[in-house]
């Protein structure tokens, strides 16, 4: 009988999704870097913020990573949230990867450092010591650590997890973690791999697109153009992260090779779209100052708070698009502004009054703004213009200060 663990729901940051994107990349690269014939299947918020399974000579090796992008102005112990979650969440992955295989992987991922504890207690008042050093610190090389100090680690995340599972009707992993000698236990703890201190999403990207041109796959024809394939590698794992069906999420390695080659054949600036300059002094004009939650609940009352952070994350994950993208990116989204807001102004549209007026409503903004899209790509190039980004670039749109529901209603 299979064991239930809890489902453990992305987060909604932007800023953390874009971290996710970039280390995906950068665990794609690395691995073409390392044999540019390995096979790889790669994608984010699938079990963990990134997955990448790697099949060399048959064998399958699986990789899980959580990434936390937080400010510097704190450090990270063995008690903090973002860490002892995860190692709950690492656990079942572990019990649940090794049914099937035997090499399993685990990363954290961070920009913060690591802190020395200060608590003398457990959660249930149980007295503990402490290690002189860090206990994160520790983790990161368990060559010599004394068993003291393992079930130390052990104790505190079985009253995690027993803590997170309390009063559910799913009991998870809990048995088996607590029948777990110093030994089984330090195996689990040799699959985790811990990186404190770690570059931002900023930094990082520019470490990857080194990565870019010192790539295997790189060649004369892709200088100048490391940042059109960064464009790309990000459009390719957003547009499979939306997808529902588990294999469509997946980036394959042959993915990454043809996004190089696409590359090859990329046009000179001189044939992007020239409107572009025009979303600055669009935005001079506008003063509707409202986000998206509040234009949606202006005419929608009772839409759920789930489906507000769906659309938001969706807003806040074009932004990040806009940020990463060339300037073709700024046009795209000032022609996506151009066909809603002729859609808004025609006599046909009415406010939406329901969730299923506002899906209506968007289908059509969607459709008018691909086709419109479809006619300027036989003059114009656009570096990314899929259907997942133009939608995500409407609801950027209405985050923004450019469209609203109710703008012409009462016109």
């Amino acid at each position: 009988m299979a064991v239930e663990t809890i489902d453990r729901e992305a987060g909604d940051s932007g800023k953390g999704f874009r971290l996710q994107l970039i280390r995906a990349i950068k665990l794609m690269l690395q691995t073409i870097h390392q044999d540019r014939n390995t096979v790889f299947f790669t994608a984010v918020e699938n079990l963990e913020d990134v997955s990448h399974q790697t099949i060399v000579d048959g064998e399958v090796n699986n990789y899980f990573e959580e990434d936390k992008n937080y400010d510097l102005n704190g450090n990270f112990t063995i008690f903090s949230s973002p860490v002892i979650n995860t190692l709950v969440s690492f656990y079942d992955i572990y019990v649940a990867q090794f049914r099937t295989s035997n090499s399993v992987y685990l990363g954290f991922y961070t920009t913060r450092d690591v802190g020395k504890e200060r608590k003398s207690k457990l959660n249930s008042g149980k007295e503990i010591t402490l290690p002189k050093k860090p206990i994160l610190e520790i983790l990161q090389s368990l060559d010599e650590v004394p068993d003291t100090t393992i079930k130390l680690v052990k104790e505190i995340l079985v009253e995690e997890y027993a803590s997170q599972y309390k009063e559910k009707s799913k009991s998870g992993n809990l048995e088996t973690l607590q029948g777990l000698n110093v030994d089984r236990f330090k195996e689990f703890l040799r699959t985790i791999s811990w990186h404190f201190g770690q570059e931002d999403e900023d930094a990082l990207k520019q470490t990857v697109l080194k990565d870019i041109e010192n790539s295997p796959l790189h060649n004369n024809t892709h200088i100048g153009k490391e940042n059109i394939i960064f464009c790309l590698l990000m459009d390719k794992l957003s547009a499979k992260q939306n997808s529902k069906n588990l294999v469509d999420k997946l980036v394959h390695s042959s993915d990454v090779k043809l996004i190089f080659k696409e590359a090859e054949s990329q046009i000179p600036d001189e044939s992007i779209d020239p409107t572009w300059r025009y979303i600055a002094e669009l935005e001079k004009d506008v003063t509707d100052k409202r986000n998206l939650k509040e234009k949606v609940l202006s005419v929608i009352e009772d839409i759920s708070e789930r489906r507000i952070r769906q659309l938001a994350r969706k807003a806040s994950g074009s932004k990040y698009e806009e940020r990463e993208a060339d300037k073709s990116f700024l046009s795209l989204k000032y022609r996506v502004f151009d066909a809603c807001e002729e859609y808004f102004s025609g006599n046909e549209y009415v406010a939406p009054e329901s969730c299923s007026d506002l899906d209506a409503v968007l289908q059509t903004l969607l459709s008018k703004a691909v086709e419109d899209i479809s006619k300027l790509k036989t003059d114009y190039r656009y570096t990314i213009s899929n259907d997942k980004t133009i939608e995500g670039i409407i609801w950027n749109l209405f985050d923004g200060c450019f469209l609203a529901f109710d703008e012409f209603s009462d016109e």
